[in-house]
């Protein structure tokens, strides 16, 4: 047998269990599916080394269990830094009552930029560096620095603007919050 016949026999034999143990896990059915893919490329790559028949089940489980935990992590981890976020934010009690569902967007808005927008975005904005010095600690060259930041405030723009974001709040007042210390008039 073939390692794509063996990988193929595998599939077959033990997907629906694989998918019955994930699906679970408390992971919605998209997520669930990944992980699936996930266990079934490991397995695929690390075929030669699988016990055959049924003893592959218990190790199919175990790497499917492996995988996720680790979403699970990941998921606690975005928690974690929505929590960290409000931290660095103003607190609401401290807040006028105006301006506490604005803070709410712009947490959530943050929230759904990859790690490395987000990032370069609180750099700039929170912690005044240049686009040049945020790109620096972020290990990205100073030209890609500044584009990145511009698509990411842009997202951050349409992400407030859109329906369904504070009526009462035009670009105008959201612009503000994305703006780097060189574009407020600051020094370079």
């Amino acid at each position: 047998m073939t390692r794509e016949e063996r990988f193929h026999a595998l599939f077959d034999r033990h997907h629906p269990a694989v998918a019955r143990f994930l699906r679970t896990q408390d992971h919605g059915s998209s997520e669930a599916e990944d992980v699936i893919a996930a266990t079934f490329k490991i397995a695929r790559k690390r075929i030669d080394n699988l016990p055959e028949g049924r003893a592959a089940l218990p190790w199919l489980l175990g790497v499917a269990r492996n995988l996720s935990r680790n979403v699970e992590r990941k998921a606690n981890r975005e928690a974690l830094f929505v929590n960290e976020l409000s931290a660095v934010m103003l607190p609401w009690t401290e807040m006028p009552i105006e301006e506490r569902e604005e803070s709410a967007e712009v947490m959530a808005a943050l929230a759904q930029l990859s790690p490395l927008d987000r990032d370069l975005i609180l750099l700039v904005v929170r912690d005044e560096l240049t686009p040049a010095e945020a790109g620096q600690l972020l290990g990205l060259r100073p030209v890609t620095a500044r584009s990145r930041l511009h698509r990411a405030r842009g997202r951050m723009r349409d992400l407030l603007t859109r329906p369904g974001a504070s009526a009462s709040r035009s670009r105008a007042n959201v612009s503000p919050r994305c703006r780097s210390p060189q574009e407020d008039g600051r020094a370079h």
